[in-house]
């Protein structure tokens, strides 16, 4: 893993935005090369499904995979890439996830390979996944107003990942820099201190899954604010604070990577992690793991 020279360590969680392209000049790249990705896809999310292009039915490859996201839909809307572990019984997988909006009965049965988290109507982000070969799930498990994850109303869909060909080596980079780090660490997130526009290596250096959730403030919060609006998120209220939901890395399993495209402009920020453990529908910003700051 390539780290920034120097990073900064929120609380128990980091935020990141990409809304206006950032005025300030990009942090100096370090020596590492993006990966060169074996596949792309377009993805348009709307009320309650994906639009994939090229249809995945034609055939996907192992590898890197260059993700376009694009929310056309009139809700807030995510891509997350599960993997199905081998020898998994999917009788017992579709029972376990069953009328669970949290995901927890069915993250025992997948790695979390990535993905980006939610974004609002009309946004775009771009990120980049490692697909695994096997039966990868692409799901959406933002919640409705009435609290029921879009993946149980039929936002997901299942692909098969073919094994890569050697069309595209791993060690072989697009020229293109990767400007800094973001770990998911048992302390939280360490991010840059500099973060201007370009591609973040995303590490989960934890032994439990985690995702990088980046919601935009309308301004700072007060002496408890932050910890007031993640008991609000995590109970699907509406928060008292205005807020934007600008994305960020879907979740990824503990030992995984990904990349992410950041276009960060000043102002205030929150990042969360909404995932649980297994078994357990309580997030992980309920214990702590959030935190907040500034561009």
């Amino acid at each position: 893993m390539a780290l920034a020279t120097s990073f900064l360590l929120v609380g128990a969680c980091t935020q990141d935005e990409r809304a206006e392209p950032a005025t300030d000049a990009a942090p100096p790249a370090t020596s590492e090369l993006m990966p060169e990705p074996v596949q792309e896809l377009e993805i348009d999310a709307t009320e309650y499904s994906f639009t994939i292009s090229p249809d995945p039915a034609g055939g996907l490859r192992a590898g890197w995979t260059l993700l376009k996201f694009h929310n056309t839909g009139d809700e807030p809307h995510q891509v997350m890439f599960a993997r199905i572990k081998d020898g998994v019984d999917m009788s017992e997988l579709a029972a376990a996830g069953a009328g669970d909006s949290s995901g927890a009965g069915a993250i025992e049965f997948v790695d979390m390979i990535g993905g980006v988290s939610y974004i609002g109507p009309g946004q775009d982000t771009t990120a980049m996944v490692d697909l695994s070969e096997g039966l990868v799930m692409a799901m959406c498990y933002v919640p409705d107003e009435h609290g029921v994850a879009h993946a149980l109303m039929g936002m997901s869909t299942s692909m098969t990942v073919a094994p890569a060909d050697g069309a595209a080596s791993p060690s072989t980079g697009t020229g293109e820099h990767v400007v800094g780090s973001i770990e998911l660490s048992e302390d939280g997130y360490l991010l840059p201190d500099e973060m201007g526009a370009g591609w973040y290596h995303v590490v989960n250096t934890d032994d439990a899954l985690h995702e990088l959730s980046l919601l935009r403030l309308d301004g700072p919060l007060d002496d408890g604010g932050a910890a007031q609006l993640v008991d609000d998120l995590a109970a699907n209220r509406p928060p008292e604070v205005a807020l934007e939901a600008v994305g960020g890395m879907g979740a990824i399993s503990a030992g995984f990577d990904g990349y992410l495209y950041l276009d960060l402009a000043d102002g205030d920020y929150l990042a969360v992690d909404f995932m649980p453990d297994p078994g357990d529908p309580r997030p992980h910003m309920l214990d702590g793991y959030f935190g907040e700051f500034s561009i």
